[in-house]
C-alpha cells in the first residue's frame, strides 16, 4: 500500500451542465453538506468539456469529462490550472514563473503575460538550461533552502517564437488537441537532457520588464530592496477564491528566503524575436558579471 498526497477520480460522462462562472474560474459550492472548490472548462463554442470539483483541503479531486476529450487534455488542465487551486488549498506556495537549471541550480523567470517568459525559456533551453518547470513553480524548504519542485518540463512557445527559435510549427506537437482553441501554444521537441531532478536549488530569479520596442539589446540590472520584494510578490500565486488577499504568513517567509539567498534581476527583452539568442547569452553573462552561482 502506498499514499498519496492527492487523490483524483475521472468519470467519463455523456453531458455537463452549463454554468454561469468563467472557464476555468474558481467557485466555492456546497456538496452533501461540504464545501469544494469547482473549476468548469469549455471548448471554443464554449460548452462545457470537463468540470473539477478539489476538495477544501485540496487533497481529493473529482472531474467529469466528456467522452471526445482527449486525455492529455484533461491531464494538462489538471497539472496547471487545477493544480494552482490544490496547492493553494494545501497551504503550499508556489509561483507563476518557469524554472531551469544549469550546473546544478535553478533560475526562475517571472513577468505579465506578454512579457516574454516563455519565449526567453525556450531560448535558454536552446544553450543548454534543462526545463523545471513551464508555468507553475513549486517551492521545496529543505532545511532552511529554498528549492524549485520539477512540473510541466516541456518548453512550449507560440508559433512565431517556434519559428525565430530555428523550428518549424508543422512539425511540432501543440499543447491542446482542441483546434482552434486560444491560447495553444507548440511543444519544443526533447532535448538532449535525462531525466529533471525532483527538485532543484534556487540562485537567481528573472523579474522581466514589459519588451521594449526602444530596446536595442538585452538588460539587465541587479534588482534590490523594495523593487524585488514586489517583484516576488507580485508574482505569487494567488488564493484563487481570494485574488485580492494579502499574501499569506508562509508566502512571506518564501519571499523573505528567495531575497537572502537568490540573486534578484530586473531584465528587459527587447521586443523582437531576432533578439532571442541574444538575450539568452545576456543572461549566462549576466549571471556570471554579477558572480551569481549559475554562470555558464
Amino acid at each position: 500500500m502506498t499514499t498519496a498526497d492527492v487523490s483524483w477520480r475521472d468519470l467519463r460522462v455523456l453531458r455537463l451542465p452549463a454554468t454561469g462562472a468563467l472557464p476555468g474560474a474558481a467557485v466555492a459550492i456546497e456538496r452533501d453538506g461540504v464545501t469544494w472548490i469547482e473549476q468548469v472548462f469549455a471548448a471554443v463554442d464554449g460548452s462545457p468539456i470537463c468540470r473539477f470539483l478539489i476538495s477544501g483541503d485540496g487533497r481529493r479531486v473529482l472531474s467529469d469529462s466528456l467522452p471526445d476529450l482527449h486525455r492529455n487534455d484533461r491531464d494538462n488542465l489538471f497539472v496547471e490550472p487545477v493544480m494552482r487551486t490544490i496547492l493553494s488549498r494545501m497551504g503550499l506556495v508556489s509561483f507563476h514563473a518557469a524554472a531551469l537549471v544549469k550546473q546544478g541550480a535553478a533560475v526562475l523567470i517571472m513577468g505579465r503575460k506578454g512579457a516574454g517568459k516563455s519565449s526567453l525559456a525556450g531560448a535558454l533551453y536552446q544553450i543548454g538550461w534543462q526545463p523545471l518547470a513551464d508555468d507553475l513553480v513549486r517551492m521545496i524548504d529543505r532545511d532552511g533552502y529554498w528549492h524549485a519542485a520539477a512540473g510541466g518540463t516541456v518548453p512550449r512557445v507560440n508559433a512565431d517564437t517556434a519559428r525565430a527559435l530555428g523550428f518549424d510549427p508543422g512539425a511540432l506537437l501543440t499543447r491542446w488537441s482542441i483546434p482552434g482553441v486560444a491560447g495553444n501554444k507548440f511543444l519544443l521537441p526533447a532535448g538532449v537532457f535525462g531525466p529533471p531532478p525532483s527538485e532543484v536549488p534556487i540562485r537567481a530569479v528573472l523579474l522581466l520588464d514589459t519588451r521594449d520596442p526602444a530596446l536595442e539589446s538585452p538588460r539587465c540590472d541587479r534588482a534590490k530592496g523594495a523593487d524585488a520584494l514586489r517583484g516576488l510578490i507580485a508574482n505569487l500565486t494567488p488564493d484563487p477564491l481570494a485574488f485580492a488577499a494579502l499574501p499569506s504568513r508562509e508566502a512571506m517567509r518564501v519571499v523573505g528566503g528567495l531575497l537572502r539567498q537568490a540573486a534578484v534581476y530586473r531584465f528587459g527583452l527587447p521586443d523582437r524575436l531576432d533578439a532571442l539568442g541574444a538575450a539568452a547569452a545576456a543572461v549566462d553573462a549576466c549571471l556570471a558579471r554579477e558572480g551569481a552561482p549559475i554562470a555558464a
